[in-house]
């Protein structure tokens, strides 16, 4: 039963030149499947996640865990070179899990730090069977104290016949990680697993830092990020696809100071889920912080939702709002990887934490998604208020009061067409 009722003035602004919705799509539930995990990669064959996981010794391993955190096991605490290991990505067969690892010889606190899965330096590519029983190395990446080689992010196409990465070629003066490129491989699994015909790409204005994140449905374009234009920092990470065979750049996100990075395709090709610093303060990250890898310090992102040619953007979480409830300090939210399902995402999220004695602490979380809720969502720009009724006792998830609008008996709103007409009275919740 209704106690409060007000009456609100129909109200139509389109306002032009913005560059992202603000507000928040919803989101149903968010719950911590379990505590130090990194990079991960969710099976759509056998619905488990691979994730990195930091152990007793401060470095990284591949374990293996069913969606709601049950079955947790270790995939690289043997077999395999036993500094850090991370960045897993299942084969869509299930059968395998490729992987970077550091070289044993490459050995050192400071080389440790920028060998953390991620950042990839002295690094290689390896796969193993999905029991972690057999191991092979793809790549062959001697140590270099003066001038390293790097990988991190590997990820398989659908069909399982190609593998992306990106790689550090090289150290290069005016950058903060030196030169990078994608490359693209054939997987190749008989008798054993190697890699054939290596392509090279370097799109854009400057060959600095790229990231891959994943191949397009049916393969033929691959989504990464990078800060492809003059004079963009790698704080400045935008979001791309690339057609493999036309060599067609599309730019997703532009937004040349903001943080947009690990982007990944929903099930059905859709939607894109990425990170992004966006309406959040300026960050003041410098080249010092990026060269000295404590742009960690600074960094902030949210969970973010796009279709797949880069319009309705739409911000998912709120980590790092003090008046939401998923509120838990300053928060990076980095990985993610959707359910087979598309129905959910689970993501990795870093925050601060001193009383651990690396001043931060990261856990997985699993995102449960209203999408009808995101496709209802009004074009950039536009916001209605509309002559009805409210409800005071019914509130949504972050605190707003739904709308509950008695329309004209001839109108009907239509979440993708506007107005329509119509012959009977129609009832409409709006949310502003």
């Amino acid at each position: 039963m209704r106690k409060n009722v007000m009456a609100v003035i129909v109200i139509v602004v389109l306002i032009t030149g913005c560059a992202r919705q603000g507000g928040n799509s919803r989101t149903m539930a968010i719950t911590t499947v379990t505590e130090y995990g990194k990079s991960l990669d969710w099976c759509h064959t056998n619905n488990l996640i691979a994730f990195g996981k930091m152990g007793d010794d401060s470095y990284y391993d591949v374990y293996v865990m069913n969606p709601d955190g049950s079955n947790e096991r270790c995939l690289t605490c043997s077999g395999c070179p036993q500094r850090h290991n991370g960045n897993p990505a299942w084969h869509p067969s299930g059968e395998y899990i490729v992987f970077t690892a550091q070289n044993e010889d490459a050995v050192g606190d400071e080389i440790d730090r920028i060998a953390i899965p991620g950042r990839g330096v002295n690094c290689n590519l390896w796969v193993a069977t999905n029991d972690g029983t057999t191991f092979w190395q793809l790549t062959n990446h001697k140590t270099s104290f003066i001038n390293p080689k790097g990988i991190i992010h590997p990820q398989f196409s659908h069909d399982g016949n190609k593998l992306l990465w990106a790689e550090r070629l090289q150290n290069k003066r005016g950058t903060s990680w030196g030169e990078w490129a994608l490359k693209v491989a054939d997987f190749i699994s008989d008798d054993g697993c190697h890699l054939d015909n290596i392509q090279v790409y370097q799109p854009g204005e400057t060959s600095s830092f790229y990231e891959s994140h994943a191949f397009s449905e049916d393969d033929p374009k691959i989504l990464f990020s990078g800060n492809l234009v003059a004079d963009q920092l790698e704080s400045g990470l935008d979001i791309y696809e690339l057609d493999l065979k036309t060599q067609q750049l599309t730019r997703l996100t532009e937004t040349f100071e903001d943080w947009d990075e690990h982007a990944h395709y929903s099930p059905d090709g859709q939607r894109i889920a990425w990170m992004s610093s966006t309406n959040l303060e300026n960050l003041g990250i410098t080249f010092d912080d990026l060269r000295y890898q404590t742009w960690g310090l600074k960094l902030k992102t949210e969970l973010w939702v796009m279709d797949a040619n880069g319009s309705n953007k739409q911000q998912l979480t709120s980590f790092n709002g003090p008046e939401n409830p998923e509120y838990s300090g300053n928060v990076i939210v980095s990985d993610s990887a959707w359910s087979p399902d598309g129905t959910k995402i689970a993501a990795t999220i870093a925050y601060k934490n001193l009383k651990n004695r690396r001043g931060y602490s990261s856990r997985i979380v699993l995102i449960e998604l209203d999408f009808q809720e995101i496709a209802s969502q009004k074009p950039l720009g536009v916001r209605f208020l509309t002559l009805g009724i409210t409800d005071e006792q019914t509130k949504i998830s972050w605190g707003l009061p739904v709308v509950t609008v008695l329309l004209f008996d001839f109108l009907k709103w239509q979440p993708f067409g506007g107005w329509n007409f119509s012959n009977s009275i129609n009832f409409l919740f709006i949310e502003v």
